[in-house]
């Protein structure tokens, strides 16, 4: 008998030790998968999200009963109910159906791993697909379409996004996790990198963070690219438009063609896509054209993307993607200079000399191989990347050289970057606490320099070569959600041995700067940097997080070595900036109203804050840095098919000028941007009308006297506020057509946008466009 009772003991307790599963597939009205769906487990904790194919799978070490609830942005939440037999796997199949959005429910990709909104303690901002093309509707680029985003300053109209920063800081922009920004030399023409079409959904991660390296200390911004999503063995959707002025129209009209084709074939899935895209003439809001200095008027845009994804077995899974985008002004237009605070600079009839401005290229290709429990509860991704970049800049007689025969030059960026990416995630469970372990190693080169046109090196080939091993570790119990990570950098920098690039004042022969001889070297910048995190989710009605986070970042040593001295290189500090970021902030959910919140400080002991001289060259200030500000946000459905929503961002930013621990001057406002408020109220009628009206207002910011001569220095030149109306509207005529419209500033506002302001100087002195409009006719087959 006790022998009986023994064996009675011991199969019990292999039963209680075996695993069951729970797998299935989530779809969507029209039976295609939906991915990055939250498939959590009511009251433990426990959980998921489906992966691209909108596949899930939840291991359970217990029997019992369980409620399993599937929410996704966009869809309505579905609970099903599931009992666990030991040694029993279980196929649950879910169709979820349209909603408003859940937004605390929104996924997350950019932090390597996919996670929801409630498992990440800090702020994130995502466009989805359906935002990013409502915004593209009144937008000139995609810096634009990033205006709405809190914490991100409005874009400059331009193809330079100087100013342009996430909480008074430089953002890391990112393409399918492909570094797009050129550190080692700042362009300022990495947001512009990409076709809006291309564009799958944006995700903005705020605060000082290293998850991908190099210069991310106000964050990072990840342009996510379509992925292939049609169940048809060949799927085509066609988009044509045109767009231009409605205050004078005259030249101003353009147009644009994208035709994509998607489809599965077996294990084949693929998207690809070409696009075409033209501008006319941009004019102010009195119908004057506006100057055409890196205008994005009269440019012809071109793009091609293509992603290819083939599942070798249930586990694993190859992806190749590919995309180019090429931007370049042909203008029939030159500058007649205004006079800053008086006259804007405007385009007059004429020849620009010189060869077109603006990114002559950009090369993206990305090999991603994952193999989902390559051993154990531990998933692997490998990232194989390229990136090749070339941006010309205007003509401008400052390069002027008599002894070599040439009255000025263009200047030009060129950067490559090869890359890869090691990523392991294990998961674990240990009684009541759940949660996984991010660890791998991130290893990229990238070659950077300036030289002009015809051929004059002005800074040299930098060789930078970065390693950095990492881990993250997710654990949850109970409510509680506390994330901590740590990453070691380890970069080296080749200088080769050059000469600075000889200048001379236009129509003069004698030198005035350059010529001479500089001894390279090698740098090396070392760090260490850490991420700490809890999130508490209890309450609907309030879900509070904290978090610490540290950055890394190099101060632009190519604008320090295009006007060195011979001894410049080995005096050039090797000390990396390491922001500090300090956030506080919930979310919340009171019925249909979505709530939002964050109050933030970063700080940093060494700056890299641009100061102009006298003589107008510019040094970096190497001193001590104070963020600080709050992000708020609501939205909410007032009636049935009727949504509003707005957003508050504040920031403002100090230096430690005589370091000594007392932040007394203000810092510039190319970096730190007056208050923004944005609001939309948005209309949908039966998914075949919508129409949505949006309200942008920016701020005042005066904090700087001129100096003797009455002038300003860069970037402290008075801000005064202005608003604009924008307003998009789709109509579904048919099942296959839908037709756009979009009116970029609805009331014809007479303003400048902030550059214009804070440059403080005559050729950046430029209105802002007037009314312009947009129509569009999407053919989907």
């Amino acid at each position: 008998m006790k022998y009986l009772v023994l064996f009675c003991f011991l199969l019990c307790s292999y039963a209680y030790a075996q695993e069951s599963t729970v797998s299935g597939k989530v779809t969507d009205e029209n039976d295609l998968p939906v991915p990055y769906v939250s498939v959590l487990v009511k009251g433990n904790g426990k959980g998921t999200t489906t992966d691209e194919q909108g596949n899930y799978r939840i291991n359970f070490r217990e029997s019992g009963k369980y409620t399993l609830v599937f929410s996704a942005i966009g869809y309505t939440t579905v609970s099903r109910k599931v009992e666990i037999i030991p040694g029993n796997n279980t196929n649950i199949n879910v169709t979820l159906g349209e909603s408003l959005e859940q937004l605390s429910e929104v996924v997350i990709t950019s932090n390597r791993t996919r996670e929801t909104l409630d498992e990440v303690p800090s702020s994130v901002s995502v466009l989805s697909s359906t935002r990013v093309r409502a915004l593209a509707e009144t937008s000139n680029s995609v810096a634009e379409i990033l205006t709405e985003v809190p914490g991100i300053t409005l874009s400059t109209n331009q193809t330079s996004n100087s100013g342009q920063t996430l909480r008074g800081r430089n953002m890391l922009v990112l393409i399918d996790g492909i570094p797009q920004s050129t550190p080692l030399r700042k362009g300022g023409r990495d947001i512009n990198t990409i076709d809006p079409s291309t564009i799958e959904r944006i995700e903005v991660i705020k605060g000082a963070t290293a998850i991908y390296g190099n210069g991310a200390d106000g964050g990072i911004v990840n342009y996510i690219t379509k992925k292939p999503k049609s169940n048809k063995k060949l799927e085509s959707t066609t988009v044509v438009g045109a767009s231009g002025s409605l205050v004078e129209i005259d030249n101003t009209v353009g147009s644009n063609i994208t035709q994509t084709f998607s489809g599965h074939i077996d294990k084949f899935k693929y998207v690809a896509s070409a696009g075409f895209r033209q501008t006319g003439v941009f004019k102010d809001a009195d119908g004057v054209v506006t100057s055409p200095y890196y205008g994005l008027g009269e440019t012809s845009q071109y793009s091609l993307f293509g992603k290819l994804n083939y599942t070798i077995t249930d586990r694993q899974s190859v992806e190749l993607m590919y995309n180019y985008f090429s931007s370049n002004q042909d203008t029939q237009y030159i500058t007649q200079l205004g006079e800053y605070g008086k006259t804007p600079s405007i385009g007059v009839p004429g020849e620009e000399p010189g060869e077109d401005q603006g990114n002559r290229y950009n090369h993206n290709i990305q090999l991603t191989y994952d193999y989902n429990r390559i051993f154990s509860n531990t998933d692997f991704r490998l990232n194989m990347y390229y990136q090749g970049f070339k941006t010309v800049y205007g003509y401008t007689e400052n390069f002027y050289d008599p002894d070599l025969g040439y009255e000025g030059g263009q200047s030009s960026i060129l950067s490559t970057k090869k890359g890869a990416r090691f990523n392991f995630k294990t998961s674990y469970d240990f009684g009541a606490v759940t949660g996984d372990i991010l660890y791998g190693m991130d290893a990229l080169n990238d070659k950077t320099s300036q030289e002009l046109v015809d051929g004059r090196p002005w800074v040299p080939q930098l060789d930078m070569n970065n390693f950095a091993p990492y881990a993250q570790l997710k654990a949850m119990y109970g409510n509680f959600v506390l994330k901590a990570g740590i990453r070691f950098e380890n970069i080296k920098i080749d200088i080769p041995d050059y000469t600075t690039l000889t200048r001379y004042n236009a129509g003069e022969t004698t030198p005035n700067s350059g010529g001479v001889d500089v001894e390279g070297g090698k740098l090396n910048y070392n760090a260490t940097t850490f991420n700490v995190g809890l999130r508490y989710n209890k309450w609907s009605f309030f879900k509070p997080f904290v978090s610490f986070s540290q950055s890394f970042s190099i101060a632009d040593l190519g604008r320090i070595l295009r006007s060195a001295t011979e001894n410049t290189v080995s005096q050039v500090d090797p000390e990396a900036v390491i922001a500090n970021n300090y956030e506080i902030g919930f979310n919340s959910r009171l019925g249909n109203v979505y709530l939002s919140g964050a109050g933030f400080i970063s700080t940093s002991d060494l700056g890299s804050t641009y100061n102009e001289t006298e003589s107008g060259a510019f040094e970096i200030l190497r001193q001590p840095e104070k963020v600080y500000g709050f992000e708020f946000s609501l939205n909410t459905q007032l009636m049935r098919n009727l949504d509003f929503g707005t957003s508050v961002s504040y920031t403002e930013g100090k230096l430690d000028s005589d370091d000594n621990g007392d932040y007394e001057s203000y810092m510039g406002s190319e970096r730190i941007s007056p208050v923004k408020v944005v609001s939309y109220l948005s209309y949908k009628w039966q998914n075949k009308f919508d129409i949505r009206l949006s309200h942008i207002f920016s701020g005042d910011r005066d904090r700087f006297e001129p100096i003797d001569s009455g002038d300003y220095t860069y970037g402290k030149g008075p801000v005064e506020n202005f608003s604009i109306v924008n307003l998009t509207t789709h109509y579904q005529l048919t099942p296959s057509t839908k037709l756009g419209v979009g009116i970029k500033n609805l009331f014809n506002t007479d303003y400048y946008p902030l550059i214009a302001q804070w440059a403080a100087r005559d050729f950046n002195y430029i209105k802002a466009n007037g009314t312009q409009f947009n129509v569009s006719l999407t053919v989907k087959l």
